[in-house]
């Protein structure tokens, strides 16, 4: 089975670790938080200043690195399909290569990875490369990919959303529906 797999805070701890670093740059430079994410200038800095850190350095989620190497010992191949990019701000100059790093610094493997992929473009992928399921924090994406036909887990291990069907808050409940799975 080939099985897409969101990378920022599906397999990793993202928002906290930017929540962190916001704060931190809201008191050096002696802003409100609020500043950073409504004023696109100081947002741009922030992102500019931070983004390579919190890519080299954020921390991987509970039993992700179990789960995804019991999941490659039974054959299943495993792409990151993930709307990191390059684009967002300068500092991040090949967003392919900090994620690669990270991947192997964390001893996770997959076999490829699919870069400034969201929504649409997600779903789009998933046809092309013959995904056959898809694991997602973001209800959008989600909601992308299962209109055009496609699987895919909801994964939600902060309790944000209130979904029955396809959804899991830990990563072994991904493993079960993923074991259980036939599309």
């Amino acid at each position: 089975m080939r099985i897409g797999i969101d990378l920022d805070d599906t397999i990793c701890r993202t928002t906290e670790m930017v929540n962190d670093k916001m704060k931190e740059y809201a008191k050096k430079k002696n802003f409100d938080i609020l500043d950073i994410m409504n004023d696109e200038e100081i947002k741009l800095d922030f992102f500019n200043e931070y983004l390579p850190e919190i890519y080299r350095n954020v921390q991987v989620k509970r039993n992700v690195k179990d789960v995804m190497r019991r999941l490659k010992s039974k054959g299943n191949e495993l792409f990151l399909i993930t709307a990191r990019t390059n684009s967002l701000v300068p500092s991040v100059k090949n967003v392919a290569d900090v994620t690669e790093e990270w991947l192997k610094d964390n001893e996770i493997v997959v076999d490829g990875i699919f870069s400034s992929a969201y929504g649409e473009d997600k779903a789009q992928i998933m046809q092309r490369e013959k995904i056959d399921i898809m694991v997602d924090d973001d209800p959008y994406n989600y909601k992308m990919i299962v209109s055009r036909g496609g699987h895919c887990i909801l994964f939600d291990d902060r309790e944000k959303y209130d979904l029955k069907e396809n959804y899991a808050t830990s990563w072994l409940e991904v493993e079960r529906f993923i074991n259980e799975f036939r599309g």
